[in-house]
């Protein structure tokens, strides 16, 4: 058996972390032998294109090895995911995009890595130390203003907990600094766009609206979006359903921990996860029936190391990076043998005797 890179490899990058999240396909792809180009998100061509190009180059690549193609998706992407050259599609955003982009690889029986989105849910049961899980979902929920895909949306609660758990939360959230980005303090800064902030709020005043509790925040100042708490909410409200992708904490309350497990495995996605208990067999034990590619017991959910699996389930995505794993995806086996001596084959060889 034999083991070698595929050839060329398509690396679509998304716009939040651009730079890290192309480099975690760039790079393997390339130290394995295979050529690439990547298509930047139209948001941040510089850091997801040329800034990798220019390291590369500057590091003494050969001419040729990497490329990049700018353009947004609507007029490139199919025909950057559907050009006979690549042979895997590596993509790292929307769930909706990646559909689009995986039926349009099936098409051409092309292989994909997809990396979707994230309706993320942190379980806190009954025996957790509050005020540890509260550090946790503070954390969990707010860096990057909520925008990554493994940012804890959903918070579901035991009930013999919860008063206590969201004045914890909503007390620490308190002490959130949005604004301006360039002071060291600030943790919530601009969204990507005001149309995300219009988007955010139209959700959060719907929710109210339909009776959960609007504990703090639900303002806004050009794109920065105020962390905003929202708590009784029930699991047939809207905003439970999507990735939010912006500083909204939704809390539910579950009255055991078998509801607990249902709330979080009811939604389409499944990429990352958390669960706070002060049993860590129980912790695991739950951790095993939460259907999501990534779960964190004790800890909040998001976490990225570049030596681990990191992948969802549903409809988070296919596929996983890091580790060994972006070695399987990259690299393709073959069986080449070799006789060194000429075999014998019956009803071939044979020579018949007179």
């Amino acid at each position: 058996m034999v083991r070698e890179p595929k050839g060329v490899i398509g690396v679509i990058g998304p716009w939040n972390f651009p730079l890290h999240l192309c480099l975690r396909s760039v790079a393997p792809a390339i130290a394995l032998g295979n050529g690439v180009v990547i298509k930047p998100a139209s948001d941040t061509p510089i850091t997801a294109g040329w800034l990798i190009a220019d390291l590369f180059e500057q590091a003494g690549l050969p001419e040729g090895v990497l490329n990049v193609v700018a353009g947004s998706g609507s007029e490139i992407g199919d025909y950057f995911v559907a050009h006979p050259v690549p042979k895997v599609i590596s993509f790292t955003g929307s769930t909706e995009v990646g559909q689009g982009i995986g039926k349009l690889a099936g098409e051409h029986l092309k292989e994909t890595a997809l990396e979707l989105g994230g309706n993320n849910a942190m379980v806190v049961l009954e025996d957790a130390d509050t005020e540890r899980a509260a550090d946790a979902a503070v954390f969990g929920k707010f860096p990057h203003q909520g925008q990554i895909c493994m940012a804890l949306n959903r918070f579901i609660v035991h009930a013999d907990i919860y008063d206590q758990f969201v004045e914890s939360f909503v007390a620490k959230t308190k002490n959130v600094q949005a604004g301006d980005p360039a002071d060291a303090k600030t943790l919530v800064g601009p969204l990507i766009r005001e149309k995300e902030v219009e988007r955010l709020l139209e959700l959060v005043h719907k929710t109210k609206a339909e009776g959960a509790r609007l504990l703090l925040g639900g303002t806004s100042k050009g794109s920065v979006l105020s962390p905003t708490v929202l708590a009784d909410v029930k699991p047939e409200q809207d905003i439970v359903q999507q990735e939010l992708f912006g500083p909204v904490a939704v809390i539910m309350k579950a009255h055991d921990e078998q509801e607990a497990v249902r709330l979080a495995n009811d939604t389409p996605y499944g990429l990352s996860g958390s669960v706070f208990t002060k049993d860590l067999n129980r912790g695991y034990q739950v951790a095993q029936r939460i259907e999501s590619g990534m779960v964190h017991v004790n800890d909040q959910s998001v976490n990225d190391e570049a030596h681990v699996m990191f992948g969802g389930e549903k409809a988070s995505g296919i596929g996983r990076f890091g580790g060994v794993w972006a070695i399987e995806k990259f690299t393709r086996t073959r069986w080449i043998s070799i006789q060194h001596q000429y075999r014998e084959y019956p009803g071939v060889n044979q020579v018949e005797k007179g």
